[in-house]
């Protein structure tokens, strides 16, 4: 019992017992005061828990599912290109999709995204160059990330969502081979700047004990993509359109993320504090968790070069991205399964 009544003792004040919400006051002021340590051997002062998990819970309902969605929207457009015949991700969903089983097998097997190997004479290893094309965009302009330091990150987000959008859509338009590979390199170009950034953008809002599940559900979006994008694009190329049915597919997938670039610039909080979901007592809560996990308020304004090159001489980063490329080898494969076709060499 004495542990249990030491533990009554010590629960932490309200956070109104020492924060004062005034309107005409600055916030920065507000959270560097209340924050601050007295001392280097005092703890800074705590908020109140409960009012920390309602802080939590909205922006786990408001940020996460929003960047999640347009990382999906991401994984589709730079997918579609190979979604459009393929049957390997749909037999994921057999159960919902048998009905038609021998219907889209028949359709798969007539051509390579609804008739784009034909139209645009994917001859040779020309269709793998359309494939390879992106990721080559996509390691070179990755450093694009550091852009989230820079702009703020409602506006980054809108400018790439809507890059890789209007690219996507304007597949749709292509003639030839060469103008589907610059399209291709535009959309490995755009997409780098967004979903290399997100842990980063997911720090200003989370302590470092939050932020691992975070990531999670924002890197499960691939995969899920994985789970219908091959149901879905049979649904958008099985009907008869006015269009070429592989443009249509391009057309369908694309215009959605030009929408979502909007979306993302309105509902994107530049930082927790000014989050237009949050009150003004949450916000100075919020504002308080980053104080306490990084020691400045700021976020967004410039690149510390020391910070990078000392990034680059710590062994942990290296090993984060070895230990990260085995997944993301595994699960590559997934979306260019039916790049092989028809028998092997010696059979």
């Amino acid at each position: 019992m004495g542990f249990w009544k030491k533990v009554e003792r010590s629960v932490p004040p309200t956070t109104t017992a020492y924060v004062e919400v005034e309107p005409a006051r600055d916030l920065t002021a507000d959270v560097e005061k209340h924050v601050a340590k007295k001392s280097d051997s005092e703890e800074p002062h705590h908020v109140h828990p409960d009012v920390e998990k309602r802080v939590v819970r909205k922006m786990d309902l408001r940020v996460v599912p929003l960047v999640t969605t347009l990382y999906l929207l991401a994984f589709l457009d730079r997918s579609n290109i190979g979604y459009g015949y393929q049957f390997f991700m749909t037999t994921l969903l057999v159960p919902f999709f048998f009905a038609f089983y021998a219907n889209f097998t028949q359709h798969v097997s007539n051509a390579r995204i609804a008739g784009m190997e034909e139209n645009l004479e994917l001859d040779g290893n020309r269709y793998q160059w359309l494939l390879n094309i992106f990721y080559i965009a996509y390691i070179i302009f990755e450093f694009l990330a550091l852009m989230w330091k820079v702009v703020p990150p409602n506006i980054w987000a809108a400018f790439v969502v809507f890059g890789w959008g209007l690219v996507a859509t304007l597949q749709a338009s292509v003639t030839n081979w060469e103008s589907e590979m610059v399209c291709r390199w535009f959309l490995g170009l755009f997409e780098a700047g967004f979903g290399p950034g997100i842990p980063y953008l997911l720090s200003f809002f989370y302590l470092r004990h939050e932020i691992g599940l975070r990531i999670g559900i924002f890197l499960s979006a691939a995969p899920l993509a994985t789970t219908f994008a091959g149901a879905l694009a049979y649904g958008i190329t099985s009907g008869h359109s006015h269009l070429t049915n592989w443009r249509l597919l391009f057309l369908v997938e694309g215009l959605p993320t030009i929408v979502m670039a909007a979306v993302a610039y309105r509902f994107l909080p530049v930082s927790p504090d000014k989050a237009r979901f949050l009150t003004e007592e949450e916000a100075l809560v919020a504002k308080a968790r980053g104080v306490r996990q990084v020691g400045d308020v700021a976020r967004v304004g410039g690149i510390v070069w020391k910070d990078i090159g000392a990034t680059l001489l710590d062994a942990k980063a290296w090993f984060t991205a070895v230990r990260h490329h085995r997944p993301v080898d595994l699960m590559a494969p997934l979306d260019r399964f039916s790049v092989v076709r028809g028998p092997l060499e010696g059979d």
